[in-house]
């Protein structure tokens, strides 16, 4: 079993210090003598899939400040609401220890069983995984981050390599998940996410290959769009199930216990719905646009106008809050990757730029007004609202898509409907902030946005563009202190 140098984060977060030295020159540093030393395929896999999802939610639980979705109370979470000092260690942590890790494992042990269906899983998760990281810390360790105790000091890698070798891994997935498979050792109820049905991961992996293209729209438009374009003809269509797992009342989901449920149980308070994105969904913003999705993603309290936290202004009157009755609140809500929806409106968005669009520009193609309707209509399907008035929130799907500021046509279509759509469908989604800083925060795409308040003065009135790592890294990897950037300097596909 390889180990991964970056579990060295583990002993310092577990305060095994003394014989520290000892530990890690014996290469036992994934070794846990109260498990047993070896796993199967099927134990595996499940434990990779949540972690993947729980990683997802880590790093969503501090950018959702930055997309200004969401915003602190008090606490910690105001630091970084505030900008000062973002690490997001938690996260980082758990996508090296627990999914990375991990995934490599299944990986090796899947290659080891002659199993290529679980060998592309594999490499879907730990590529889910490796972008969050990367499109979180901008450069990362990769290549000697698996070869402990030969290499205990990993080199930090450029973006840009991160990303080729992330297209070329979910290649390789497409490709073995066309081999032929052993039923002996074939993915199933193993599989929370699609229950062994392998059609559905090539779709995910084309989803993904599409959405990394879309991150490089600044290093060349016509290059991304047209990639991605092309990927998108073979990833979901309207039948397919989402890229999420979904949870039970025994195994809850992310957001319910950290934050809704907290709410619920012993009144804790530390991320509610910021003011910008309440404002954005309530008329506020966009007058006479009240989109009804905001009594299903947050919850208000008594019968005032609705009220959001100013990002970084700390625990002030509202009465907005993500809790255990909204969609993504619940005990049993699915933790959402990937989905049809996102897929359509990123197909709009890069059928806009392609067409020649810009951010001030008005008009497009019918392909690219199609696929922003069909995006917001799948959307408010995933959430309970339909257009066709088959459920009790028939009609109020009916009505916001029939709004004039939502129902315009091909001509005039604007990159700002699109991705105001978008913004709300990517809710409590790491994406959204890579969105964000793709457009370098633009007021004409996301319209109230501003600097947070109290934002820490070292930023020099600039937006965040990346975490910093964290100190239990820099301290032990001179190749982390040598990488260092700031929280103000943008990563590869951002420049």
């Amino acid at each position: 079993m390889k180990k991964n140098t970056i579990l060295l984060l583990a002993v310092a977060m577990t305060g095994i210090l003394p014989g520290c030295k000892k530990f890690v020159e014996k290469g036992d540093v994934n070794t846990n003598p109260n498990r047993p030393p070896f796993v199967t395929l099927n134990t595996l896999l499940p434990a990779v899939e949540t972690a993947t999802a729980a990683n997802h939610t880590n790093v969503a639980y501090i950018t959702s400040m930055f997309s200004q979705q969401m915003a602190a109370y008090t606490s910690g979470p105001i630091n970084d609401d505030q900008h000062r000092d973002v690490r997001i260690s938690a996260a980082y942590a758990g996508i090296y220890q627990n999914g990375l890790t991990n995934a490599k494992i299944l990986l090796d042990l899947a290659r080891e069983q002659g199993s290529p269906h679980y060998r592309a899983i594999a490499r879907i998760l730990f590529v889910t995984n490796l972008a969050l990281a990367t499109d979180t810390w901008g450069e990362i360790p990769l290549t000697e981050a698996f070869n402990a105790p030969a290499q205990l000091y990993p080199a930090y890698e450029s973006q840009q390599s991160i990303y080729d070798f992330m297209h070329k891994y979910l290649d390789s997935a497409i490709t073995e998940i066309g081999q032929t498979n052993p039923a002996t050792v074939r993915p199933g109820v193993d599989d929370l996410i699609y229950g062994g049905t392998m059609a559905s991961w090539t779709q995910t992996a084309w989803f993904l290959k599409a959405r990394l293209y879309m991150h490089t729209t600044k290093k060349g438009v016509a290059a991304a769009t047209s990639n991605a374009l092309a990927a998108l003809g073979n990833a979901f269509t309207s039948s397919s199930k989402p890229y999420q797992v979904v949870y039970s009342d025994r195994n809850n989901n992310p957001w319910f216990i950290q934050v809704s449920g907290r709410i619920s149980g012993s009144q804790v308070f530390t991320i509610g719905p910021s003011k910008r994105f309440v404002d954005a969904l309530t008329g506020i913003t966009y007058p006479g646009l009240f989109d009804p999705r905001i009594d299903t993603l947050i919850f208000k309290s008594g019968t005032g106008v609705y009220t959001g936290i100013p990002n970084g202004a700390g625990n002030v009157s509202n009465n907005v809050n993500l809790t255990d009755v909204t969609f993504y609140g619940r005990r049993v809500a699915p933790l959402l990757m990937g989905s049809y929806f996102e897929q359509k409106l990123m197909e709009a968005e890069a059928l806009f730029l392609a067409n020649g669009g810009t951010q001030t520009s008005t008009g497009s193609t019918p392909a690219a007004y199609a696929a922003y309707m069909e995006g917001i209509v799948a959307n408010l399907r995933y959430l309970g609202y339909d257009t066709l008035l088959t459920t009790p929130n028939g009609i109020k799907g009916k009505t916001y898509v029939n709004l004039p500021q939502v129902r315009s046509s091909a001509a005039a279509l604007r990159l700002e409907l699109i991705m105001r759509e978008k913004h709300v469908a990517l809710f409590l989604n790491p994406e959204a902030w890579t969105d964000m800083r793709r457009y370098d925060y633009s007021t004409t795409l996301y319209p109230g946005v501003a600097l947070p308040l109290n934002q820490d003065a070292g930023m020099g009135g600039q937006f965040i563009r990346r975490a910093l790592y964290p100190l239990d890294e820099i301290n032990r990897n001179p190749n982390a202190q040598a990488a260092l950037k700031t929280l103000t300097t943008k990563v590869w596909w951002d420049e």
